[in-house]
């Protein structure tokens, strides 16, 4: 499958695993036909589109969105596509509310069209949040305990010191006496950017401010926001400067479970299709800057259908699952392996051309058919077919490595699967 097709649903055995996960599932989805009649809708879906539904009926789609998306119909019947998305992670306000929803639709085919529906509206209002943070300045001396406050001279000595410090870092003034500003930071922020240091931008700028890993005195971390501001002596020239060192330690992991929950698969822990397709153009854009070569593995798990239909569906997420963590144990932290569609994933294996791409897809095949699956009774073990591919100078684009990468994947396939084939 190549970027920007439709990804292949599988192909599902048994009305009764289809119902239990869409009642299981926390966000609502919704499958219906191209004139809007609602073919089913689990538990989350009707919770979310009831209230909004003429006399509280979820009959129609379109009726039932006229409130938030009266243009609904109109985007569906101008996809001419056979297959693949509509929209994607379309933001809808419900009217008279504060509530915020999002809605992805996916062409199955011709009649058969499938809707992720989400409340967003805490994830908003914690954004929101976060902004009014940053006007803290205004209101610094407010709740005093929650910062550091010193005072550096020229040359980001301390100066200065109070028990801020202390309750934020854990740092006497034994400790600080004459340091620089070096011992609170990982790394140095004198360093920041290479042409100024943060306080000769301070000193140019009246202010500036940085976000960092803050080390307190036992050697542990926290992620801390600073603003330093110069302190002009009579003539207006900068004579030293104050910093404040606030924790955000708890805001810098929210924005992190945010990162990871919009760049990563819910199911294996691998990236997601969209995050995969970012890496993909970082790559190429290295490749195009400095002829840094890049290989694309297009992974596709061999007879998925059969542990589907033989052993269930808790099975074949266990054998993607089984998947992902051989290929995370046998690769290196720059490698990204990507849940690309179904039982397909892609490995990005940057700075790295064919020659140094065949020995890791051949030890991940090897070692993929050597591990089982446990969710299976008997345990069983599954196989993986591989198309790779590397960068080539007459690409114009990833999507051109991809096509290859692809093809390749389909004659490993053909070639009687379990193998590695190489475009």
């Amino acid at each position: 499958m190549t970027r920007g097709s439709a990804v292949p649903g599988d192909d599902v055995s048994g009305y009764e695993a289809l119902v239990e996960f869409l009642y299981l599932t926390p966000i609502g989805l919704v499958k219906f036909r191209a004139d809007g009649g609602i073919d089913m809708a689990n538990p989350a879906a009707a919770q979310l589109l009831l209230p909004l539904a003429p006399q509280r009926e979820l009959n129609n789609i379109y009726a039932a969105c006229a409130a938030i998306a009266p243009d609904l119909r109109t985007r569906v019947a101008g996809f001419r596509a056979p297959a693949g998305p509509i929209c994607d992670q379309l933001q809808l306000t419900v009217p008279g509310t504060s509530r915020v929803l999002t809605l992805s639709i996916n062409k199955i085919n011709q009649d058969t069209l499938m809707a992720v529906i989400q409340d967003i509206t805490r994830v908003i209002e914690q954004e929101l949040r976060i902004r009014d943070d940053q006007q803290r300045f205004h209101a610094i001396f407010d709740n005093i305990r929650d910062y550091a406050i010193y005072t550096v001279d020229l040359q980001g000595r301390v100066d200065e010191w109070n028990r801020s410090m202390l309750r934020l870092g854990g740092w006497q003034p034994e400790d600080v006496a004459g340091a620089t500003i070096d011992r609170f930071f990982t790394p140095s922020p004198l360093g920041v950017w290479p042409e100024l240091t943060v306080l000769d931008r301070a000193r140019l700028h009246g202010t500036t401010e940085f976000d960092g890993w803050c080390t307190r005195r036992d050697g542990t971390v926290f992620w801390g926001n600073t603003l330093i501001t110069a302190l002009p002596d009579p003539e207006g020239k900068a004579q030293g400067y104050v910093l404040v060192t606030r924790d955000l330690t708890e805001r810098k992991h929210f924005e992190d479970r945010l990162v990871a929950l919009a760049t990563t698969d819910p199911l294996t822990g691998a990236a997601n299709r969209r995050a995969g397709e970012s890496r993909l153009d970082e790559a190429f854009a290295h490749w195009q800057n400095h002829r840094r070569p890049f290989t694309v593995l297009m992974i596709d798990c061999d007879h998925f259908k059969r542990i589907n239909d033989r052993w269930g569906h808790k099975a074949g997420d266990a054998a993607l699952v089984t998947l992902v963590r051989v290929c995370r144990d046998s690769l290196r932290p720059a490698d990204c392996l990507v849940r690309w569609g179904g039982e397909e994933f892609l490995l990005l294996l940057p700075d790295s051309g064919r020659e140094a791409a065949m020995p890791i897809a051949e030890r991940l095949r090897v070692t993929i058919a050597a591990a089982e699956i446990i969710a299976a009774d008997p345990a069983v073990a599954i196989t993986v077919s591989i198309g790779m591919t590397e960068s080539d100078p007459s690409d114009r684009s990833a999507d051109d490595a991809l096509r290859r990468a692809d093809r390749a994947l389909y004659c490993a396939k053909d070639a009687g699967r379990n193998r590695i084939l190489v475009q």
